[in-house]
């Protein structure tokens, strides 16, 4: 049984957040069933939605990232696994919608700003054309309304993105696309930008695509040492890294690229 607890009225969207036993979903429709985001509140570190926990499948391919960058926080999801698992490392959170990170920090226990947290109030286009600092790990995570807004698609983002990464840098996009042709247009430039090092991948539970766009060439490993790695950081992260990896290897030809 699901119980309203909370809605507003910010100056870009409607805010609703459901209670459904021991779990809180931020929605953006009181009508629609797409959540948002979904928070345990005994653990909320933890990913609960399949799409995120598949985002998160990047800590595969990468070493662990010092310095992150979240654009879209939302109800604060990534920013509660990332803190959770990497405490020492710094993360910084851009979202347009201050008056939605005050809600989430009220009801969905989103993490206050700290020395090692930082929320930054702005477009995300905008920082990433202006920013000076370099990231191990950006994750773009940013709707406007069922799509992904065009910026984010196009030749030039890929390009500023590459250019605020570290050498051991990495992309990991949340996507949704509703034209084949648009997204084939979008990942052959994105391969182009990233020298053929990316991944993508479905997720079963929706219609997201994720794509990881890694800033440097991986070492090559077999598929038996990928599943060991995959094991491993399935307990680390408490992610079902191992399925993610057969849908990666499904999906993505070997030797085209990270793997």
């Amino acid at each position: 049984m699901s119980e309203l607890i909370f809605s507003a009225r910010t100056k870009y969207s409607d805010v609703y957040i459901n209670q459904h036993e021991n779990e809180l979903h931020l929605k953006f429709d009181a009508d629609s069933r797409a959540v948002q985001s979904v928070i345990d509140i005994n653990q909320p570190y933890s990913i609960k939605m399949e799409n995120l926990q598949y985002l998160m499948g990047i800590l595969m391919f990468i070493p662990p990232p010092e310095k992150i960058l979240i654009l879209g926080i939302g109800g604060g999801t990534l920013v509660h696994f990332l803190r959770h698992h990497f405490p020492d490392s710094q993360i910084t959170g851009v979202d347009l919608d201050q008056e939605l990170i005050d809600i989430a920090q009220q009801h969905l226990m989103l993490p206050p700003a700290s020395d090692n947290t930082h929320y930054v109030y702005q477009d995300a286009q905008q920082f990433i054309s202006q920013t000076s600092q370099l990231f191990n790990l950006v994750v773009v995570d940013i709707f406007d309304g069922s799509e992904s807004p065009g910026w984010i698609k196009t030749r030039q983002t890929a390009q500023q993105l590459s250019t605020i990464l570290t050498a051991k840098g990495a992309v990991a996009y949340n996507l949704l696309i509703e034209s084949d042709k648009e997204f084939a247009h979008f990942y052959a430039q994105l391969r182009e930008q990233f020298n053929q090092q990316t991944l993508c991948l479905e997720s079963d539970e929706n219609e997201n695509i994720l794509i990881y766009a890694l800033n440097f060439q991986p070492a090559q490993h077999s598929l038996t040492h990928n599943i060991q790695l995959a094991q491993q950081a399935s307990r680390q992260y408490s992610i079902p890294m191992t399925d993610i990896l057969k849908v990666i290897y499904s999906i993505n030809p070997v030797d085209s690229g990270v793997i």
